[in-house]
């Protein structure tokens, strides 16, 4: 009898120990967040990313329950703010704001691979080629046949190697080379080679569209060209924005050259603390600031969530990479992080 008591009695510590547990660890995977993240805008105020990141992490808040510092930190196009969110612990707690991951490695500024950012496409944003409303070229046809014929006389401004704008004109030109003639322009970020191109500094910016969108309503930049499959409206504008394949048609097999803007963070956090982020996001991406944002600034609101996103990653990083590698831009072969060829 006191044996089965004894039984008994250990069968029923064990059953609330396992109780215990259980409940511990829901406390342990409830306790995210409990103080403010941070988020890290690798590039100045008023590009892309950093409007993105602002406006996400604004909507994620309520969710959240914590609040969300935002902290810009430009340099070598986006890389040290990656690698202080990389260097920081992988908890969560710190974020990045930037375009999809794709292109440090093998352009030789990190050596971190694509796969080691979980990301949150959240908008898509066209390239466009803008020019200033008093510039002598008045089509795409008339930039083209300037830089084509005289090379290393028209100048471009984008945000640097490595950049959305930069790749953008890498992509092309795998398939049109003439475009490689212009000089190269770097700004610390789209909107300063938009800026740079207001003034007058530069020839042309084949910057983004949300980095452009007011100047082009308001007449003082005029679209050329955009880098997508079809015309492109814009809300606000009076001319849909021809693409650039109605000049060049060979350049229809690489488009559409935009970018997917949102937030990233190491792949390695754990796994609940990506559910809370990615729950977050996706009830920002429901906000009317959202919707609005999209409308106001000639942009795609997306929102896919992790899965997806990561599935544009990888695509992304394998058309992209291997473009640049084998054009010679890229120092690095995709191969050393894995990144298969399309």
């Amino acid at each position: 009898m006191k044996k089965r008591t004894a039984i008994a009695f250990a069968t029923a510590l064990l059953l609330m120990l396992s109780v215990l547990a259980g409940c511990q660890s829901n406390a342990d995977e409830k306790k995210f967040p409990t103080k403010d993240l941070t988020l890290i805008v690798p590039w100045n105020a008023g590009g892309a990313s950093d409007l993105i990141g602002r406006l996400l992490v604004t909507g994620m808040e309520p969710s959240l329950g914590v609040g969300v510092s935002v902290v810009n930190t430009p340099g070598a196009t986006g890389t040290v703010g990656m690698n202080d969110c990389s260097l920081a612990p992988h908890d969560g707690y710190t974020l990045i704001a930037n375009a999809t991951p794709y292109s440090h490695g093998v352009m030789g500024l990190a050596d971190w691979s694509p796969s080691d950012w979980d990301y949150l496409a959240a908008y898509f944003v066209p390239g466009i080629i803008a020019v200033p409303k008093d510039s002598p070229y008045k089509t795409f046809n008339d930039l083209y046949q300037a830089i084509k014929d005289h090379p290393g006389e028209v100048t471009g401004g984008t945000a640097g190697l490595g950049s959305s704008g930069y790749i953008f004109m890498e992509i092309l030109k795998s398939v049109c080379p003439e475009l490689g003639n212009y000089e190269h322009i770097a700004y610390s970020g789209g909107a300063a080679a938009v800026t740079a191109t207001l003034a007058g500094e530069v020839d042309f910016t084949p910057q983004l569209s949300n980095e452009m969108i007011d100047l082009l309503r308001s007449g003082d930049l005029v679209a050329l060209c955009a880098f997508t499959e079809e015309p492109l409206q814009l809300d606000g504008m009076s001319y849909a924005i021809p693409s650039i394949s109605e000049f060049l048609p060979d350049t229809s097999s690489v488009l559409p050259c935009g970018d997917a803007f949102g937030l990233m963070f190491p792949s390695d956090i754990p796994d609940t603390t990506k559910s809370v982020l990615e729950s977050a996001y996706l009830e920002a991406c429901k906000t009317d600031a959202a919707k609005a944002f999209a409308t106001e600034k000639g942009v795609v609101l997306q929102a896919l969530d992790l899965k997806a996103s990561n599935e544009l990653r990888d695509a992304t990083a394998s058309r992209v990479c291997w473009i640049l590698y084998d054009a010679g831009v890229a120092t690095v072969s995709p191969e050393e992080f894995n990144i298969p060829r399309p």
